[in-house]
């Protein structure tokens, strides 16, 4: 075949060759392209990754799932003690806490039989059985209890008998139902028993012979006093009453036992048998 043939049969795909090196060129140029696109993704990828562990690393643990997280809150200071309730005194105990002054009252019955010694743990006192003006007092006692003396009649219709074992003039005693009393409207026995700063528990042993009567206790350092009264009536009729008071040294405990009006009977009036401190 001749050489114009052959040129004439061959498809016409053949380039020059100044396009063939442009188009490499090009090809060339695409590819570094795309090298440098890839660098620059990994490049960004790393460095996000980077931040998500730092951040990470700085970020607290979520607490799990029901729990809580604890706060932290301002200090309570625990409370202050508080000072413990007054004793109560028992019928022969010691003294109490010392604490503000105070006063009460109670009326108990009369038991048959009365021990001077044990309920006067402190100091007791005994009017009548040797003569009116005869007094009967603690061997021992504080001499806490103040007595001012006046004319008086003696008794012998009590109802409790009185005994003591530690006693003076005499010194032990068995069962006396004597005392003392005073005649008419008005009349009255005045005692007074030292302050100490402590609760102290007094018993006044008492009674009225056909007549009404009012008892009146109060503190020498002011307060409002405690009075009970009862009702005239025809009879004798004795009382127990129960004081529990305290007062600073230098005050005292001040009673009165008056008569307000009798019946009539040349007797008839208010008695005093006797009195206790614990």
């Amino acid at each position: 075949m001749s050489t114009r043939l052959r040129q004439a049969l061959r498809p016409d795909t053949a380039r020059p060759a100044s396009e063939a090196g442009a188009t490499r060129v090009a090809a060339a140029r695409a590819r570094r392209r795309r090298r440098r696109r890839r660098a620059v993704l990994a490049t960004a990828a790393l460095t996000a990754a980077v931040v998500a562990l730092a951040y990470s690393a700085r970020s607290p643990a979520p607490p799990e799932r029901g729990g809580a997280v604890p706060v932290a809150g301002p200090t309570t200071p625990a409370p202050a003690p508080t000072a413990a309730p007054p004793t109560v005194v028992p019928v022969t105990g010691d003294p109490a806490l010392p604490g503000d002054p105070l006063l009460g009252v109670d009326q108990e019955p009369v038991p048959p039989a009365v021990s001077l010694t044990l309920l006067g743990a402190r100091d007791w006192r005994h009017w009548g059985g040797a003569g009116a003006d005869s007094v009967q007092r603690k061997q021992r006692g504080t001499g806490e209890i103040e007595d001012p003396g006046g004319d008086r009649l003696e008794h012998n219709a009590g109802v409790s008998g009185l005994s003591w074992t530690d006693g003076t003039p005499t010194a032990r005693q068995e069962g006396t139902r004597t005392g003392v009393f005073q005649r008419g409207a008005g009349k009255s026995f005045t005692l007074g028993v030292a302050g100490s700063g402590d609760l102290r528990t007094v018993r006044l042993f008492v009674g009225v012979f056909s007549a009404g009567a009012r008892l009146d206790v109060s503190l020498s350092g002011g307060g409002d006093p405690a009075i009970r009264e009862v009702a005239m009536a025809q009879g004798d009729r004795f009382y127990q009453y129960v004081v529990h008071f305290r007062a600073p040294r230098g005050q005292r405990l001040l009673i009165t036992w008056r008569a307000l009006a009798v019946t009539g009977g040349q007797n008839d009036g208010v008695s005093l048998e006797a009195i206790t401190v614990s």
